[in-house]
């Protein structure tokens, strides 16, 4: 099956001081992988793509850089490598044995997470469904759970489960201030503004968004 040409994304983490020096340096590499692929540079991405086999060698050799439970963090690492690499599918595919071996409501958010958000890429919304709603169980406050949760259920058709996703999060007024996950994605992920006219929450989110932005009390 073709993968076609998923849109490239980004690789964060909530806390960078989670990470071990080995997946700190994964996860740079990673970036600049998407960032060679969306401006179409095949030389940069051949040159990326052997710095980040290097690192995941020794990611494996050191057994998950000391991870505490690296029959989940070598997988997961892997599939971040592969997703950058534009090989959604064996992501997919790897990031499902990382799951297995998610021990933690945090590891399941994960990788839980990973396997929506690159179904949701892949155009395969209704299986990225049933992903979103594990990692919404293992992490209710997630918002790039609920992101990923609602581009999902709006692909596929569900857009008033969708506008649910953003109607609780219209209840969580902690989580619009400026610098939060939620005020990030408002800001600077254009696709949900092309959702926002079907979604009478998400207009909702922008626009106290708006008038908290213009309140002089909340600068």
């Amino acid at each position: 099956m073709s993968q076609g040409s998923p849109k490239p994304t980004i690789v964060t983490t909530d806390d960078p001081r989670r990470l071990s020096p080995i997946e700190s340096s994964i996860m740079d590499w990673c970036n600049l992988a998407h960032a060679a692929r969306k401006r179409g540079d095949a030389d940069a991405l051949e040159d990326i793509e052997a710095e980040l086999k290097s690192l995941i060698r020794r990611y494996d050799e050191t057994d998950g850089d000391g991870h505490m439970n690296p029959a989940w963090a070598r997988p997961n690492q892997r599939a971040l490598m592969l997703s950058a690499l534009g090989r959604i599918e064996e992501a997919i595919d790897v990031e499902i044995i990382a799951a297995k071996y998610a021990d933690t409501p945090r590891r399941q958010e994960v990788s839980f997470g990973n396997i929506a958000d690159r179904l949701v890429r892949l155009g395969r919304a209704e299986e990225a469904i049933g992903w979103f709603l594990k990692a919404w169980d293992a992490a209710p406050m997630s918002v790039p759970v609920m992101m990923t949760g609602a581009r999902a259920f709006f692909d596929a058709g569900r857009s008033k489960d969708a506008d649910a996703v953003f109607e609780a999060l219209l209840g969580m007024e902690d989580l619009l201030g400026p610098g939060t996950d939620l005020y990030v994605y408002l800001r600077h992920d254009g696709s949900l503004l092309d959702m926002a006219p079907e979604l009478p929450s998400l207009d909702a989110l922008y626009r106290r968004m708006a008038a908290i932005g213009s309140d002089p009390e909340g600068e």
